[in-house]
């Protein structure tokens, strides 16, 4: 039994904090609970002291690393002087890496947060030695990931090393119509799910409810009940797993069950819980009035096909659909519950790398990665944050040139190190070699600039920034092809005739015009080394080791771990409530609570009012305008500037952008309607919205004075749905509750 006053003294101490409030709280608390038990309550002690004083955060951090010491090692003394990412690493950062990421070892904690760092970058590096740099680019690796610069996506954090080193993200696995098929989908999806991963499908080959089977003299079930098998392996898969698993599934607008599987989530309970659902839509829907219906099972060509209507003029449809009709019950079943999504085919398509290979017909579950047949998505994000210096007011552009290309790198040595589930995967891996490199800690960046998301500012920085980022992701592919040779399909694909992922682009002044962009913002971009894409063109041509480079993807758990915004989101409340099992405690946006304590207005009573008035603080008189700008959250901003970034994003990204277009309680299904035709309009691959307080188990009541509801140890309850951000209805007002993991970001994306 760790001894928990020796512990607090010696936490104290390496702090030079007082550690005599602390003593007499646990004296306190030692009479309910003791042990490791008594721990966990004095930590969420801290953290809700810390909601004003963010020393006992520190204190609360340092606890925990040592209690991590102490399983691991056996000697806790260590932890008092961290080393690595374990000096930049919070409270919530510390708890999400002991239940997910750090190795176990006989029920126990087996490693500390440097040891895993250490484990992923020695597993990772391995190809380096082929090359002659292993010893520099391992300390390049360790280096960039212990200062929290960049982080790979979970699987890699989770599974380097281990018996089953699967490091990918997410897997796109393809489905026949005949049973040998769907059930060989289900098996490579369960060793999925196992490692951590999620996976999406296309069930558009599947033919229609009520189509004749032969050989039985049945009747097809259709897609949607299909996809309850696989929501049912993921249910099971994911009870011992780490982390829930994750789905995204696509049906064509031109199948026959399209209404259904509209439908399938619309505002029902307890249906398709693992998957998130997007209708996969192709031009015509928005250009024409009607869309033809096919049946898969007689027009199989329709699965692949660039233009359905020459397959439903050659083969036949069963009947026609109207466009109208089926948009508005898209926009209503969104509006009602958040899915479905929709994936835009014929954009994804006109950025195919390697047309060659087939026509990309689904994505991975947040919709950020189009794939073809069992690809995978390699993924990993940039902490914006951390290359932004607030005393000048600049961007340190050469360090994010530098940290970016060696990502890259990072991400190809993946690939060479990952087991794959299945040969057929590895073979599809290898022929490509697809990475994505993405952000995290946008509004940190913007927020440390002073520049306000909703505005033309935003959308011209994050257009020039997504460039920089681009131009850099791809000549560090160009780099490594000279080194190790191109990707095998590079032969046939866009990038052997000088076409770069992102060509053709909409123009920059469909997004924003040049007379609005101040003049501050605009020596911050002029500041950065500025691209050559010509000579960029001409290497290319030559060979690029990786067919696409960039993917923005929505970093839920990584973001906590660093300690910034999720992706390119916003912020989604500057004050809420944070529950675990051992606690309920107030979360503070560090930018407000450094301006608050400057002022003197960082206390209990100024937090809780910000909370009731939904988390933000444009309706505070006591904030200077400024502040208002520049700290806005999901809900007060309009829109239309949720979709200009991400179309800004999306004008330099070889795959796609996952991003929630946050509307509030208030929206109508027509202005639903109105964002997705305007995402698609502007080059969006994908739109996914969610309209505040649409699901109903988002509001709770709490029936209890909010002092109570801080002071009371929650039960434990499994988090089932992946949307996990509530209200707690106090008295007559609500108050933002999250659930422990979440990032503060898409809030209808697994994390």
């Amino acid at each position: 039994m760790i001894p928990a006053r020796s512990l607090v003294e010696e936490a104290s101490r390496s702090l030079r904090i007082d550690p005599a409030p602390v003593l007499a709280e646990l004296d306190k608390l030692s009479e309910e609970a003791s042990g490791l038990d008594l721990l966990e309550r004095l930590e969420a002690t801290l953290a809700l002291w810390g909601a004003v004083e963010s020393v006992w955060l520190r204190l609360a951090a340092r606890i925990d690393l040592a209690r991590i010491y102490y399983e691991a090692l056996g000697d806790w003394s260590k932890a008092f002087k961290p080393v690595g990412i374990e000096r930049r690493l919070s409270w919530q950062a510390l708890r999400l890496l002991r239940a997910r990421y750090l190795q176990a070892r006989d029920g126990r904690v087996g490693e500390t947060p440097d040891m895993m760092v250490r484990r992923v970058v020695s597993y990772v590096s391995l190809p380096e030695y082929r090359y002659g740099r292993h010893d520099e680019v391992w300390r390049e690796f360790y280096h960039l990931i212990s200062g929290l610069r960049f982080l790979p996506n979970s699987p890699t954090l989770m599974n380097s090393g281990t018996r089953y080193p699967q490091l990918a993200a997410c897997f796109v696995v393809p489905l026949r119509d005949d049973i040998d098929s769907i059930l060989d989908a289900v098996r490579v999806s369960a060793w999925v799910f196992k490692s951590g991963a999620g996976a999406g499908y296309d069930f558009s080959p599947l033919r229609p409810r009520g189509a004749p089977i032969s050989g039985t003299g049945g009747r097809s079930s259709g897609p949607v009940s299909f996809m309850r098998l696989f929501d049912t392996a993921a249910d099971v898969l994911r009870e011992g797993g780490k982390r829930r698993a994750a789905m995204m599934g696509i049906l064509q607008d031109w199948h026959p069950d399209i209404m259904e599987f509209v439908e399938s989530k619309c505002g029902g309970e307890g249906r398709l819980e693992s998957f998130n659902i997007s209708v996969g839509a192709h031009d015509g829907l928005f250009t024409l009035e009607k869309w033809p219906l096919i049946d898969p099972h007689k027009c199989p060509d329709a699965v692949t096909a660039e233009d359905p209507l020459k397959v439903a003029a050659e083969c036949g449809q069963v009947g026609w659909i109207d466009t109208g009709k089926l948009l508005d019950r898209v926009a209503e079943c969104a509006w009602a519950s958040g899915d479905p999504g929709v994936v835009f085919l014929d954009e994804i398509n006109r950025h195919n790398p390697t047309p060659s290979l087939g026509r990309i017909h689904a994505t991975n579950p947040c919709g950020e990665t189009p794939l073809l047949d069992w690809e995978a998505c390699n993924l990993g994000s940039i902490n914006l944050g951390r290359y932004v210096d607030p005393d000048k007011g600049i961007v340190r552009w050469e360090e994010l040139a530098r940290d970016v290309e060696l990502a890259v790198r990072f991400l190809d040595d993946v690939i060479e190190v990952s087991w794959y589930p299945d040969k057929r995967i590895r073979e599809a891996v290898l022929r490509t070699r697809k990475v994505g490199l993405g952000v995290m800690g946008w509004a940190d960046m913007l927020a440390l600039l002073g520049i306000p998301y909703d505005s033309p500012d935003a959308v011209f920085f994050a257009d020039k920034l997504m460039e920089f980022i681009e131009y850099h992701a791809r000549r560090a592919s160009n780099l490594l092809s000279v080194e190790r040779g191109p990707y095998p399909a590079f032969p046939t694909s866009i990038h052997r005739q000088g076409r770069f992922n992102f060509e053709p682009q909409r123009p920059a002044n469909t997004l924003y015009s040049q007379d609005e962009i101040s003049q501050e913002v605009r020596r911050l971009v002029d500041d950065r080394p500025e691209p050559d894409w010509d000579i960029l063109r001409r290497e290319m041509r030559e060979g690029t080791r990786n067919a696409t480079v960039t993917t923005i993807a929505p970093t839920g758990s990584i973001s906590i771990i660093a300690g910034v915004s999720s992706s390119i989101e916003p912020f989604f409340a500057l004050v809420y409530l944070r529950r675990s099992t051992i606690g309920t405690w107030i979360e503070v946006n560090p930018h407000l609570r450094q301006w608050l304590e400057e002022n003197g207005m960082l206390n209990r009573e100024t937090l809780l009012e910000i909370a009731r008035h939904g988390g933000g603080i444009r309706w505070a008189p006591w904030a200077p305008n400024d502040l208002k700008k520049g700290l806005p959250t999901a809900l007060e901003i309009n829109w239309k500037y949720h979709v200009l970034i991400q179309a800004a994003f999306q004008r330099w990204t070889d795959n796609a952008v996952s991003k929630t277009i946050n509307m509030p309680s208030n929206t109508t299904p027509q202005e639903i309607r109105q964002a997705i035709i305007t995402a698609w309009k502007l080059g969006c691959k994908g739109v996914t919205i969610y309209r505040d307080k649409s699901r109903k188990e988002q509001v709770l009541q709490g029936g209890e004075e909010l002092e109570r509801a801080l002071k009371t140890i929650p039960r434990p309850t499994r988090i089932r749905d992946k949307h996990i951000y509530t209200w707690l209805r106090i008295s007559d007002q609500d108050i933002m509750l999250v659930h422990e993991e979440y990032s503060g970001g898409c809030p209808t994306c697994d994390i």
